[in-house]
């Protein structure tokens, strides 16, 4: 059998624990996550830095925390702390993740990872996670310069998976990307875990009846 199944990687297959990273950073900051996140948009831009690899991603990481330490006039204890954080723990699988990936490598399809998100690497992440050993490729848009839903992310992804297009199937929590992904002839399903939208053909609640056995 040839095919692949492609997966985004936040809403889909992990999502952010972010009870774990308030108890484990907000002893260290003066204000609330809310906050840091939009100390952490403004200043990714402007640093220039990619997160293409785990390297990458330390330095990324230690240079956000060293300016936010210096603005802040955080303490020595605080610094510590805040280098000593692991960004890939704020990560945990969704229960029918894993699943639904081994599902897809039983049925003998390939499987990718096309994750937008450019501050983790992406590798590393899944590695984290426990995937590693189920994944053929991933690719950030880090790695790649440029992000869903522009056609190139997804066709980078089949080359890397060896596979056409259309015979590729993609899933992704956001609408823009799924239709992304229809445009370069791929099938594809919106996984909207929050049953907000609609329901219908294209569109699933969880991943249980991906590939169905």
């Amino acid at each position: 059998m040839t095919g692949a199944v492609i997966f985004d990687r936040d809403g889909v297959l992990a999502e952010f624990d972010l009870e774990g990273v308030r108890q484990e950073l907000g002893h260290l900051l003066p204000f609330g996550l809310e906050q840091l996140g939009t100390h952490l948009r403004d200043w990714a831009p402007r640093s220039g830095r990619r997160v293409t690899c785990a390297t990458s991603e330390r330095a990324f990481w230690s240079a956000f925390w060293e300016e936010l330490c210096d603005a802040h006039g955080l303490d020595a204890n605080a610094r510590a702390g805040l280098l000593r954080f692991e960004p890939c723990r704020t990560l945990r699988l969704f229960a029918d993740a894993r699943p639904a990936v081994e599902r897809a490598r039983r049925q003998g399809y390939r499987v990718g990872v096309l994750s937008n998100f450019a501050l983790f690497d992406l590798p590393g992440s899944l590695a984290w996670l426990g995937l590693t050993p189920l994944v053929d490729a991933a690719l950030s848009a880090a790695m790649l310069g440029a992000s869903k839903p522009a056609p190139e992310t997804y066709l980078a992804m089949a080359r890397a998976l060896g596979q056409r297009p259309e015979d590729c199937l993609f899933v992704d929590d956001r609408p823009d990307c799924v239709e992304g992904a229809r445009r370069v002839g791929m099938r594809a399903w919106l996984l909207d875990r929050s049953g907000k939208r609609p329901g219908g053909e294209g569109v699933m609640r969880d991943l249980t009846a991906l590939l169905a056995d």
